[in-house]
């Protein structure tokens, strides 16, 4: 499965790449053991954006130390190990409070999801052989479900698209640390 099967047609994309001197497999297995306490700036920026979450009294506990793919706000659509990992679910982000609990979606139904008053997000961790090594991607697309919702998320998506892309870059700085033996 990949981004295209579940968000064919996003209003927002941004996209990370780099390459890491080590196997797939070793780059998966770092994918998924990087932690929170291993990304400072993820951590920083997650404090800033969940401050008023937190003080709203839903989501403590959000930041504590595990790893990075379990802390992600949408939930697991697919899993193919050591190529792919495909992340998707509805949002309203853009909402100081984070907004309801979104429904509870598989891939399927994320797909065909149109109820008004969301986003959809999804996003992949992608890992190509090349040149002896792997080539990690990231991409996050986002399309919301109306147009006052695109209105509200577009405004909210030119703040924190910055921050969103520093996080991204951040994980895959890890996890090639990781890959490579240069963290633990």
């Amino acid at each position: 499965m990949d981004l295209d099967d579940v968000l064919p047609r996003p209003e927002h994309v941004t996209r990370q790449a780099r390459w890491i001197a080590a196997p797939p497999p070793v780059v998966w297995d770092a994918l998924h053991a990087v932690r929170l306490t291993e990304l400072p700036v993820t951590l920083a920026l997650s404090a800033a954006r969940f401050l008023p979450v937190v003080l709203s009294g839903r989501g403590t506990g959000q930041l504590h130390d595990r790893p990075f793919l379990d802390a992600l706000p949408v939930p697991l659509l697919s899993s193919e190990a050591p190529t792919a990992v495909v992340f998707g679910g509805a949002l309203q982000a853009w909402r100081l409070s984070g907004g309801e609990d979104g429904p509870v979606l598989d891939a399927d139904r994320f797909r065909r999801f149109t109820q008004r008053g969301w986003v959809k997000a999804a996003m992949d961790f992608r890992l190509t052989p090349r040149d002896e090594g792997t080539e990690l991607s990231s991409e996050t697309r986002v399309m919301s479900t109306d147009a006052e919702v695109r209105r509200r998320f577009d405004r909210y998506w030119r703040f924190v698209r910055p921050g969103s892309s520093a996080i991204r870059w951040e994980v895959l700085t890890a996890v090639e640390l990781k890959a490579t033996g240069r963290l633990p």
